[in-house]
């Protein structure tokens, strides 16, 4: 009787297994930081890219807030309901809408954003002069090799 050797699998040294371990971590102590402020974590994640890049269609909002469109469409319609969240026509394209932060949704951000910074500044605490700005390079590259081998996932498929 034969049987399939068993892989060599390492939990600890496993990269992915730390980037879920510490974005679930952050997400806790997070989700305890927002509540007082009426938001959830997806809601936050919505208002930080509204907030740093202006006006966004859906699909970029998905995109850069690592929501999926039916959970990310729930959320929009909530924070819009609030009167953080506001809804634009495209100038250039009228079949897109553009989502964009309200005053009231500026004025969440602003106070919210101390509680953020307090949060990062204990998540790199220790780390040495330029692990930061490695880290983010590093994901970055990470990001960058998966979104390649998507499509050639998708030619397979």
């Amino acid at each position: 009787m034969s049987r399939e050797p068993r892989p060599e699998f390492d939990l600890e040294h496993h990269p992915f297994f730390w980037m879920t371990q510490a974005i679930a971590a952050r997400d806790v102590a997070l989700a305890g930081e927002l509540k007082a402020h009426g938001l959830r974590v997806p809601e936050w994640r919505v208002l930080a890219a509204l907030y740093a890049r202006k006006r966004l269609s859906m699909r970029e909002l998905a995109d850069l807030s690592s929501i999926d469109r039916t959970t990310l469409s729930r959320t929009v319609d909530r924070m819009q309901e609030t009167g953080w969240v506001t809804r634009l026509a495209d100038s250039r394209d009228l079949r897109v809408t553009r989502l964009a932060l309200t005053a009231s949704g500026e004025r969440l951000f602003a106070r919210i954003w101390p509680t953020m910074e307090r949060l990062n500044r204990a998540a790199v605490e220790g780390l040495p002069p330029g692990a930061v700005q490695m880290l983010a390079w590093t994901l970055g590259r990470m990001k960058d090799n998966l979104d390649r081998e998507a499509p050639a996932r998708q030619d397979a498929a």
